[in-house]
């Protein structure tokens, strides 16, 4: 009976969130703003494609589309019979984002099951989850197969046995190399992998092993680009800039972390090595931050950019985001400060997308920082907290929605 009684919760809460990704569906909700025009640009693609895939693989860089050609054939194959039915079958495969979510969280913290299936559900809150899952986008799918990755990243160090350890480590590696593969920028985080698996606890094998295998499930990307010069993200890159990339993710990242923030208020504390560092950046950011970009930019760039024309009052917004961000998420430790700065080089073009970082940056919060307002929260096990943020999250969907629809 107890079981029974589980089960329905489990299926309750699924359920009710999942009806709002169909009605999404039924009425072509785009609150990311951009879904539908990406969307658009990936079936003009597909065109390229229709004979002979590998023609369309030699001839990528003339399509004049940033995203992994590998998606494209995907899509090619799902939306070849009926476009809706397509679409649909896509949106049932981001589904299994938050269920896997769900076992990643189960997997790294003692909690009570249907707290940890009801947290899964923020997912179905994120504007850009959303809209990547009704028009389909390769984000939803590298953040699939990156998850994956992660959840036997915390398998690997769940277990004593040495022959579990290495078996969850290669699927680790395959999988990052797969999400890479939708979207490339997702293969910095073998960076942190490779710090968490070899460096945290050395060990020859296990060395020898990840450089082989990341080498071979590399190689077909590196005779793509770098042999038949088919670097179709290049154009892209090639005018990055870090100082613009570092204040706007920043402000984007304390977005995120204003729920976490309003029910741990008392345990941040001041450091003065990040007061100077903070101080430090602020007057690097007020001399040097010059995003011109129409488009883009993070939900504080754009509220302030509509008040004010200079950079005085962004820089007091960096300088807050700063200190708060590097407060909470401990960056003092060096796992921290590895994410951080792999999360920095994540948007590596001259547009700077809000997207870009949701919902992965809360999937790092929760499954990949070390950090004690997670660990409060997990310990706690309020549905309270997990409520406010829900409610935080909505806020902001309804607040996309108002604006792109209404204003």
């Amino acid at each position: 009976m107890k079981f029974n009684k589980t089960l329905i919760y489990y299926i309750s809460i699924f359920l009710f969130f999942y009806f709002t990704l169909i009605i999404g569906f039924l009425y072509g909700e785009d609150s990311s703003g951009g879904a539908v025009y990406d969307f658009n640009i990936h079936l003009k693609t597909i065109n390229f494609f229709s004979d002979s895939i590998l023609n369309g693989l030699k001839n990528y860089n003339k399509y004049q589309n940033a995203h992994s050609p590998i998606f494209i054939i995907f899509l090619k194959y799902i939306l070849s019979h009926s476009e809706i039915i397509g679409r649909f079958f896509y949106l049932n495969i981001c589904v299994l984002v938050p269920l896997i979510f769900f076992k990643s969280i189960v997997q790294k913290a003692k909690v009570n099951l249907i707290f940890a299936f009801y947290l899964s559900q923020f997912f179905f809150l994120s504007p850009y989850f959303r809209s990547s899952a009704i028009w389909p986008g390769d984000e939803n799918l590298a953040i699939l197969f990156f998850l994956l990755s992660v959840y036997f990243y915390i398998k690997f160090f769940n277990t004593i046995s040495e022959k579990e350890k290495t078996k969850y480590m290669i699927y680790n590696i395959v999988l990052l190399a797969i999400a890479a593969y939708w979207r490339p920028i997702y293969s910095l985080f073998s960076i942190f992998f490779f710090f968490e698996f070899i460096l945290q606890k050395f060990k020859l094998k296990n060395l020898l092993l990840y450089l082989l295998l990341s080498i071979i499930f590399s190689l077909p990307a590196l005779y793509y680009v770098f042999i038949l010069k088919i670097n179709f993200f290049n154009s892209y890159i090639e005018n990055y800039n870090l100082i613009n990339s570092l204040a706007l993710m920043y402000t984007v990242l304390l977005y995120y972390l204003v729920p976490f923030i309003f029910f741990s208020f008392k345990d941040i504390k001041v450091n003065y090595l990040n007061v100077f560092f903070t101080i430090l950046f602020s007057l690097v950011i007020f001399k040097f931050f010059s995003y011109e970009t129409t488009t883009g930019g993070g939900i504080f760039f754009r509220v302030q950019n509509i008040l004010y024309k200079d950079n005085f009052f962004f820089t007091i917004i960096f300088a807050l985001s700063f200190f708060l961000c590097n407060q909470i998420l401990e960056i003092n430790k060096i796992k921290n400060l590895i994410i951080i700065g792999i999360l920095l080089f994540f948007e590596i073009d001259t547009h700077f997308y809000q997207e870009t970082y949701d919902p992965l940056f809360l999937i790092c919060v929760f499954l990949l920082f070390d950090i004690k307002i997670v660990k409060n929260l997990f310990n706690d096990q309020t549905l309270k907290k997990i409520n406010f943020l829900f409610i935080y999250l909505i806020g902001f969907w309804l607040s996309k929605v108002i604006y792109l629809y209404y204003i």
